[in-house]
């Protein structure tokens, strides 16, 4: 992959399974599905045929590549530009001309913060060696953003306190305001730590962040803007808000992959820099003293001047691509086909998946009498696997949109009903293991039907001490 960072070694394999169906709540996106509007792959959206089967990310002697939708290593800072993204960002182009040296900013504070992109269109810009990169700043420069350049331009889509449901609210709302302003090719959108903060906790929280940030993405690509993604920084203001801050930005790689649009993890970025890249206040940025686009070894132990290394790489990546340059990265396959037999494997933590219980021929699993529940789950699942050597604190989270039910249930030792430990229409949390724990996601049966359809799975390790993994 190009220069893709790396977080952490693989510490554990796990392989979950979709079983039966669910109760209220939304999901997400299927492997090799596609998705109509209000999809989880959004307006038109759908991932390049290929479908989401196991197998190596590059061909055997005499095999073929694998040429279905990427999946996104949970240990890479920047998502890789494999050709099937390369065919989503050129079909969202294809929306709507737009100024292709024009990108807009869309988010809160940490986006306002002049030490974010603002100092590319000056002269204190160290690359220290990355001449490749200079034909993207020479590109993005020339474009015009109302009289600045998209790199200075304070954005009318960005807000100090705003989270992603701001950005789509109000008549026309702020994010077709500053498309209507700039015209824009490219949106470098960065949600999550306002967003976590509009709920009774954090927890609940998530699922409509989930949805306001699927809508304001549905935007931009019906309307030609294609959307560079950004995670949500560390937070080190409460302990509580820390301990969920992997969640969120796992979710939000899952959204982003579910829709192949290009992602950076700003979270695993800075969660290594002195103060995790934070000022004293544990939720905003900090810059070198000697400039925010100085990105020298010295430079690179702060906040902002990783988040700008990291966007412009993908902003140059991205738009090498439309211009027509082949993909640099190749696809990388989820193991396993989802069935009982083979269930996709879980083989790190974080882990996400997009699904889609519609294209399952599995109905193996009707009820869950292990967890005394009554719910109609007799429509097609999907399973995952997961092996654990030890006690292990685990977070899995369901998400599905409109039109979809879907249950998440947690199977020990094996793919049946009656192994099943807990259940949940959208979270199940706890200390599992050690063995092996199956995840089963199954479409729930109401009086008007089967309601199978696209959703998205995330599990990550639950944080030391988080209460809610007990």
């Amino acid at each position: 992959m190009t220069e893709l960072l790396r977080r952490w070694p693989l510490v554990v394999a796990v392989t979950l399974a979709a079983g039966c169906g669910g109760d209220d709540e939304p999901r997400a996106a299927g492997s090799g599905g596609t998705s109509g509007s209000g999809g989880i792959l959004g307006t038109g959206g759908g991932f390049p045929s290929g479908g989401s089967g196991g197998g190596a990310a590059a061909a055997g002697a005499g095999g073929s590549a694998y040429a279905g939708p990427t999946r996104y290593p949970a240990a890479s800072l920047r998502s890789p530009i494999a050709p099937s993204v390369v065919a989503r960002v050129r079909a969202i182009a294809e929306q709507a001309p737009r100024a292709e040296d024009v990108f807009m900013k869309v988010g809160a504070s940490n986006t306002v913060n002049t030490g974010f992109f603002h100092c590319f269109a000056g002269t204190n810009v160290e690359l220290d060696g990355r001449a490749h990169l200079d034909a993207t700043l020479t590109h993005f420069r020339a474009g015009s953003a109302g009289g600045k350049t998209p790199f200075d331009r304070q954005s009318l889509a960005a807000k100090v306190g705003a989270g992603a449901v701001w950005s789509m609210t109000g008549s026309p709302p702020p994010v077709e305001q500053e498309i209507a302003a700039i015209d824009p090719r490219y949106a470098l959108v960065h949600y999550g730590t306002n967003d976590m903060q509009l709920g009774v906790s954090h927890q609940s929280a998530l699922f409509p962040f989930f949805e306001n940030l699927s809508l304001l993405l549905d935007h931009l690509e019906s309307s030609g803007v294609v959307p560079i993604v950004s995670a949500l920084p560390p937070r080190s203001d409460t302990v509580a808000a820390a301990r969920w801050v992997p969640t969120y930005d796992a979710a939000t790689r899952a959204i982003a992959e579910a829709r192949q649009l290009p992602f950076i993890s700003v979270y695993g970025a800075w969660s290594p820099l002195p103060n995790q890249g934070l000022i004293s206040d544990g939720l905003h940025g900090n810059a070198f003293n000697g400039g925010a686009c100085v990105l020298t070894a010295a430079g690179l132990q702060h906040g902002f001047n990783t988040r700008n290394l990291l966007t412009l790489e993908q902003l140059d990546v991205t738009r090498r691509v439309l211009a027509g340059e082949a993909a640099p990265d190749v696809a990388i396959a989820h193991q396993g086909s989802g069935s009982a037999a083979d269930p996709f494997l879980v083989d790190v933590l974080p882990f996400t998946h997009a699904g889609d219980t519609s294209l399952s021929s599995s109905r193996g699993i009707d009820s869950y009498p292990g967890c005394s529940a009554t719910q109609d789950e007799s429509g097609p699942e999907l399973f995952y696997r997961l092996e654990l050597d030890a006690p292990t604190p685990l977070r899995a989270v369901l998400l599905d949109r409109a039109g979809v039910d879907v249950d998440l249930h947690l199977l020990a030792a094996e793919p049946t009903g009656q192994a099943c430990q807990a259940r949940s229409d959208r979270i199940v949390q706890g200390t599992f293991g050690p063995g092996t724990v199956y995840l089963a996601v199954d479409s729930f049966v109401s009086s008007a039907g089967e309601q199978a359809g696209p959703y998205l799975l995330v599990v990550v390790r639950c944080e030391a001490g988080d209460p809610d993994c007990g």
